[in-house]
């Protein structure tokens, strides 16, 4: 009879402590950035420190030299506008070309469009040639110079006049009077976006159009949260938010004739901008 080969181990057996509040802390944070350890190693740091440089050093400029950085503002503004057009054209040709779909009663008549937030005017290229007339809606006067220049080399765009004046108040326009209203990276930078939303309506005939492009809060949690920390130094410097859920304000808007929204990625713009939705709200 072959008796059994045992091996006796020297290791004492292990068992389980029961976990003190603080380890119950630790494993809880633990398990929520499990998910993420993959991902944010991969991330563009030396990007996100460049922000920040750029965040510091705008804000120093806004504190202490507050003639420069409106200079500089403008001056921002526009060439990030031309980066935002060259890196969107796809997506901003295809939401403009819905312009053309719009039904005008009388023949003849321009389609009437309000932009909000038109700033140096960076959508004028994108407009339908010789289809619409359009009223101008910026709260910063500065910006006037700049669009009669884009004017200039847009003719086919007729510009009836431009309102001084926030999204959130264009009580000079009168209820149901326009086709179609435009927003790109107004939403964003408005103080009141539900108010803002409820003029476009206001203003909006019965089957008129509003369309628009803006950047949002990530879907990803890590993303978000980094967008939460930046946030108020851009809202500060530059004027825009990078945490708002432009989607559920549109949808809580009640637009009746529906709404058609796409939330994606736009590469080629600052990563913290990059969550974007575009899309047409119908009254």
């Amino acid at each position: 009879m072959i008796e059994p080969n045992i091996r006796v181990f020297s290791q004492p057996i292990l068992t389980e402590e029961p976990l003190t509040v603080l380890g119950t802390i630790r494993n809880f944070v633990s398990n929520i950035f499990v998910p993420f350890q993959q991902d944010y190693r991969y991330w563009p740091w030396r990007k996100i420190g460049t922000v920040i440089v750029v965040c510091v050093g705008s804000y120093v400029l806004y504190k202490y030299l507050p003639g420069p950085y409106r200079r500089y503002y403008m001056s921002s503004t526009r060439n990030f506008s031309l980066r935002y057009n060259e890196a969107l054209h796809l997506e901003k040709e295809k939401l403009f070309n819905e312009l053309k779909n719009v039904k005008i009663r009388e023949d003849g008549r321009r389609i009437q469009v309000v932009e909000i937030g038109a700033a140096h005017g960076a959508n004028m290229p994108y407009y339908p040639p010789h289809l619409v007339e359009v009223i101008c809606v910026e709260p910063i006067r500065d910006f006037e110079t700049y669009l009669t220049q884009t004017l200039r080399q847009n003719p086919h765009v007729k510009c009836r006049e431009l309102l001084v004046g926030g999204a959130e108040n264009i009580s000079v326009i009168r209820d149901n009077q326009v086709d179609a209203v435009v927003s790109t990276l107004t939403l964003s930078c408005c103080k009141d976006i539900d108010q803002a939303l409820r003029e476009v309506r206001r203003i909006l005939k019965p089957g008129g159009v509003f369309l628009y492009m803006e950047n949002i809060r990530s879907q990803n949690i890590f993303f978000a949260s980094i967008q939460y920390l930046c946030s108020p130094i851009y809202k500060l410097l530059f004027g825009i938010s990078l945490i708002r859920n432009i989607p559920e304000h549109i949808e809580r808007a009640h637009f009746n004739g529906g709404t058609t929204q796409h939330i994606f990625i736009a590469h080629g713009i600052p990563f913290l901008l990059r969550p974007h939705v575009s899309g047409i709200a119908r009254k």
